[in-house]
């Protein structure tokens, strides 16, 4: 009797504090909700939630933080942050609108390692484990995830040739996958038959945006070996034929864009008369036949050119009228407005010696144009445009426009410089600067590379402080205009 008294007694606790663990679990469930509503200021019913939990079980990875992304306009935007407790776990909690594409990036997403896109919907409860090369997904309401997740796993197979730190890799490597791998994509695309069309569209119209995405980014990526141009696997060639962007589904996922882009500089690569830098963009678009890909692609395509005033007055009438969205318009007053915020303030006063030690002044100049060419003896770069400097300085002596050379050479160096300019028998104005890129003028027009190009007005104001180079020929055009010559 004794001893069954005290396995009744003994199973009564186990069974309390069984009891106490499940209250207290779920009284932190329901405290870490309610504190996600309150920080966040979310309104509503909670179904109109979707809750990730997750545990992170890469012990070398040393990440703090997981942020969720949101794909948007065809690339992504981090909607949510979480913290990566000592316990290695994370949470979000979020409204969802419409349903679509997320994704977990913990510093993998840039590098094209693992995928972790999820499709996420009201009332989902997921949990994720993530290990360095896969994750598990359990929870209450999973959704179509797991669908999502074999989608997954195709692109972590072209991935890998494009994992960043796998540069090793080969066309010799990728060829005998290719027919495999797409392949699987298509059987795969076959079972993707839900209740769900839209979703069904959409997940079909992700991989193979995948496959496609990352066969044209294997060929720019960096390599030891290269195959010539026409050594192509005869899928892309089938791809490349008569393409056009026309499903706007595309801005839809994180990779629209980004397959956009890489498909024009496939093309670009491969052509044996490729278009110009300033064409590129107008000649894109007209594989693009829906508006808003237009729109999008050519946001994004301003963004990233790094286009000079004079590029970007030439191809703006060509383009503009395409910009048509809001967020385009908007852009575009802020980027026009960056592009010329320095056009028309007066030039930095720069003093600074010359070949014979004589001190010159930027303000000896006032009544000529002025154009400065910020180099250094060490640069490569700079001295393929001495030749072309030495031409223009010759062709333009008898005109109304000086030519400074100025050095960005350590103060070390200055018998170097000094030698260098006697043995290139350099023109024009030479000059060195006091503290290379510490000096005041690299500092006052952010010179962080050279060489670089500064053109000032007969009043020493800014015309352009990234200026053309002289070997470029649209530069003898502009100065021709501003000579009236």
């Amino acid at each position: 009797m004794h001893e069954l008294m005290h396995s009744s007694l003994k199973q009564n606790i186990l069974f309390k504090n069984k009891q106490k663990n499940t209250m207290k679990k779920q009284t932190l469930y329901l405290v870490f909700i309610m504190l996600l509503i309150s920080h966040f200021g979310f309104a509503g019913s909670i179904s109109e939630y979707v809750l990730i939990s997750g545990k992170f079980l890469i012990p070398e990875n040393n990440t703090n933080e997981i942020n969720l992304l949101k794909a948007e306009d065809g690339k992504t935007i981090v909607v949510a942050t979480s913290k990566i407790n000592a316990s290695k776990e994370f949470g979000f909690m979020l409204p969802i609108v419409d349903p679509g594409f997320y994704y977990i990036d913990y510093g993998q997403f840039k590098k094209r390692q693992q995928l972790i896109r999820l499709y996420l919907e009201p009332k989902q409860d997921i949990n994720l484990s993530i290990s360095e090369n896969s994750y598990v997904l359990t929870g209450k309401n999973i959704g179509q995830n797991a669908l999502v997740q074999k989608a997954n796993e195709i692109y972590n197979d072209f991935g890998h040739f494009c994992d960043v730190p796998k540069y090793n890799t080969t066309y010799k490597d990728f060829y005998p996958f290719i027919d495999g791998g797409l392949a699987k994509a298509e059987t795969f695309k076959k079972s993707i038959n839900t209740k769900d069309k839209v979703f069904n569209k959409l997940l079909k119209l992700a991989v193979d945006t995948d496959v496609e995405d990352l066969s044209y980014l294997f060929f720019m990526m960096p390599r030891t070996e290269h195959p010539e141009k026409d050594n192509r696997p005869a899928v892309m060639k089938q791809w490349q034929s008569n393409i056009k962007f026309k499903d706007p589904d595309l801005l839809k996922l994180a990779n629209g864009l980004s397959l956009m882009s890489h498909y024009f500089s496939y093309i670009k690569m491969t052509e044996e008369n490729p278009v110009g830098r300033l064409d590129y963009l107008a000649e894109a678009i007209t594989h693009i036949s829906d508006p808003a890909l237009k729109d999008a692609f050519l946001r994004e395509g301003i963004q990233n050119s790094r286009l000079r005033i004079e590029e970007y007055e030439k191809i703006a009438p060509k383009i503009r009228p395409y910009l048509i969205s809001d967020a385009s318009k908007a852009f575009l007053v802020e980027y026009e407005k960056e592009l010329h915020k320095n056009v028309g303030q007066k030039g930095f006063e720069f003093k600074y010696n010359d070949i014979n030690d004589k001190p010159v002044s930027f303000s000896d100049f006032k009544g000529k144009f002025v154009y400065v060419d910020l180099w250094a003896t060490w640069c490569g770069p700079c001295k393929v445009e001495i030749p072309h400097m030495k031409k223009l300085e010759e062709d333009y002596h008898d005109k109304n426009i000086v030519f400074i050379s100025l050095s960005l050479d350590k103060a070390k160096d200055i018998q170097k410089w000094k030698d260098f300019v006697k043995k290139e028998d350099l023109k024009g104005i030479q000059l060195m600067a006091d503290k290379d890129f510490e000096s005041d003028i690299a500092k006052n027009y952010g010179v962080n590379a050279i060489p670089r190009f500064l053109l000032f007005d007969t009043e020493g104001k800014i015309i352009n402080t990234n200026a053309m180079r002289p070997s470029e020929s649209g530069l003898r055009e502009e100065l021709d205009k501003l000579l009236k010559v």
